[in-house]
C-alpha cells in the first residue's frame, strides 16, 4: 500500500508540473465545450429515414361491410411501414414496435424521433367513421353493434422530444399520413355506396405530446456529455505518453530495481489520473452550464456523474497503459493515442447517435456492438443523470457494465505492460 501511494504522489507531482499536458487535459476538451455550445447548430438530411416507435393497443372491431373482425391499427401500422418519399423508394418511416416504457428510453436517447400510440378503440373509431358515410348516402348501418357505440371516437397520441429537430419534421408527417389514411377510407367507402357525404365528422384525431424533462432540452444537452466521455478518452492519450516518457528517462528502470511490483506501479499511477477524469467532469459541467446546457437532478446527480467519470477514467488509463506497452516514444505514443481514442470516441456515441446494432439480450435490455466499449455505458449515465436527473437504479445497470468492462481492461494492460514494459530486461 505504502509502494501504491508512493507512486501516486510521484504522478501528482509530475502532472501538476507538467503544464502542457494539463491544458492538453482541461483546456482542449473545455474548449470544445465552448465551441459546441456557442456555435452547434443541427442539420438534416434530404429524404431523411426517421424512426418511429410505436405502440398498438387497438383491439380491433366488426368491419360493416363483411361483419369481419379488422384491426385497423395494424393496417395503419402496415400503410407506416410501406410510405415512400413521392418519386423515390425510399421508405418515410422505420418503424419499431415496442411497449411505452421503452419508447420513452428511446425518445429521452434520441433513437428515435416520435412515438406513435395508436388506442385500444382506434378499429372501433374507424368503424363508425365508416357507418357515418354509409348513414349519410342513405344506407342503415350494416353492423348493428357499431350503432351503439356511434359516438366513440379515437384520440392518436403522437409523443416526442419538442426540442428536437427531428420530432417536429416525423410528427407533421405522421399527421398528414393518418389524415389521408382516414380520407382514403372514407373515399373507398363512397366509390362502393351511392351518394357523397358533404359532413364528414372527424372520428380520428390527433394530439402532440412532449415527454416530461424535455421541453427545453437542446442539441447542446444532448452533445455536453458526449464532450464529458471524450475529455476522459483524452486521457488516454497523456497516459500513454507519460508512461512512455518514464521509460525513455529511465524512470521505470530504477523503479523495477527497487522491486517494486508492475501492479504497485500501475495502481499507483491510476489514483492521480482517474481524480482527474472526475475532475473533468465537474469542470465541464459549470462550463456547460454557463454556455446554456440544462442540468437537471440536483447535487446528486453531479456526484454520481463524477462517480461515473471516475470509472471512465480507470477505463481510459488502462488504454493509455496497453498504448504505452507498445509505443517506442511519447510522439508515437501520442499519436498512437490519437488515432485509437478519436474513433473510439465517434464508436461510443459521443458525437452523434449511431444505428442500432442489436447483437443480442441481456436482462432485458437490448445490447449492442457498441456495448463492448466502457466509454458507451459511460455516455448513457451521463445523460441520464445530468439530462434527465436519473437516480442511481436508473444508471445501476450501465455503471454495472462499467465496471465489468474496465476490469477487464485494466487486467488486460497491467499485464501487456509488466511483460513487455517491466520484465523486458530480466
Amino acid at each position: 500500500m505504502i509502494k501504491i501511494l508512493s507512486i501516486a504522489i510521484k504522478d501528482s507531482k509530475e502532472l501538476l508540473r507538467d503544464k502542457r499536458s494539463l491544458f492538453m487535459i482541461l483546456g482542449f476538451p473545455l474548449f470544445f465545450m465552448l465551441i459546441f455550445g456557442f456555435a452547434f447548430g443541427g442539420m438534416g438530411q434530404e429524404n431523411e429515414i426517421h424512426n418511429i416507435a410505436l405502440v398498438n393497443y387497438d383491439e380491433g372491431a366488426i368491419f360493416p361491410l363483411n361483419n369481419e373482425k379488422i384491426n385497423f391499427g395494424n393496417n395503419l401500422t402496415q400503410v407506416l411501414n410501406d410510405v415512400k418519399y413521392e418519386d423515390s423508394e425510399k421508405h418515410i418511416f422505420n418503424i419499431i414496435k415496442t411497449n411505452e416504457d421503452e419508447a420513452n428510453d428511446l425518445i429521452k436517447q434520441r433513437d428515435v424521433d416520435a412515438l406513435l400510440i395508436i388506442p385500444e378503440n382506434f378499429s372501433q373509431a374507424m368503424v363508425n367513421l365508416i357507418n357515418f358515410n354509409i348513414n349519410s348516402n342513405g344506407i342503415m348501418p350494416i353492423n348493428s353493434n357499431s350503432v351503439s357505440s356511434s359516438n366513440v371516437t379515437a384520440e392518436l397520441i403522437i409523443r416526442g422530444d419538442s426540442s428536437f429537430t427531428d420530432f417536429g419534421v416525423s410528427q407533421a408527417i405522421l399527421v398528414g399520413i393518418i389524415g389521408n389514411y382516414q380520407d382514403e377510407i372514407v373515399n373507398n367507402i363512397k366509390k362502393s355506396v351511392s351518394g357523397n357525404s358533404n359532413n364528414q365528422t372527424q372520428y380520428i384525431t390527433t394530439e402532440i405530446e412532449s415527454v416530461p424533462g424535455t421541453e427545453s432540452f437542446t442539441m447542446f444537452d444532448f452533445l455536453a456529455p458526449g464532450m464529458m466521455v471524450f475529455a476522459i478518452l483524452l486521457l488516454a492519450t497523456t497516459v500513454a505518453a507519460g508512461l512512455t516518457r518514464e521509460v525513455e528517462t529511465g524512470t521505470l528502470t530504477r523503479l523495477k530495481l527497487s522491486r517494486m511490483r508492475s501492479f504497485d506501479l500501475l495502481f499507483g499511477g491510476l489514483i492521480p489520473w482517474s481524480l482527474i477524469a472526475a475532475a473533468q467532469i465537474l469542470i465541464l459541467l459549470l462550463v456547460a452550464i454557463m454556455v446554456g446546457f440544462h442540468w437537471q437532478g440536483g447535487l446528486n446527480s453531479i456526484l454520481l456523474a463524477m462517480f461515473v467519470g471516475l470509472i471512465g477514467g480507470v477505463a481510459s488509463v488502462a488504454l493509455g497503459m496497453i498504448i504505452a506497452a507498445f509505443a517506442k516514444n511519447d510522439r508515437q505514443a501520442t499519436n498512437m493515442g490519437t488515432l485509437i481514442t478519436v474513433p473510439v470516441s465517434f464508436l461510443s456515441g459521443a458525437f452523434f447517435q449511431l444505428p442500432q446494432v442489436v447483437i443480442g439480450n441481456f436482462m432485458g435490455n437490448p445490447f449492442q456492438i457498441y456495448d463492448i466499449l466502457p466509454w458507451t455505458h459511460t455516455l448513457y449515465a451521463l445523460r441520464t443523470v445530468l439530462i434527465f436527473g436519473g437516480n442511481w437504479n436508473d444508471i445501476s445497470y450501465q455503471v454495472g457494465w462499467m465496471l465489468i468492462l474496465t476490469s477487464i481492461l485494466f487486467a488486460i494492460s497491467v499485464f501487456l505492460f509488466a511483460k513487455i514494459r517491466l520484465r523486458a530486461e530480466n
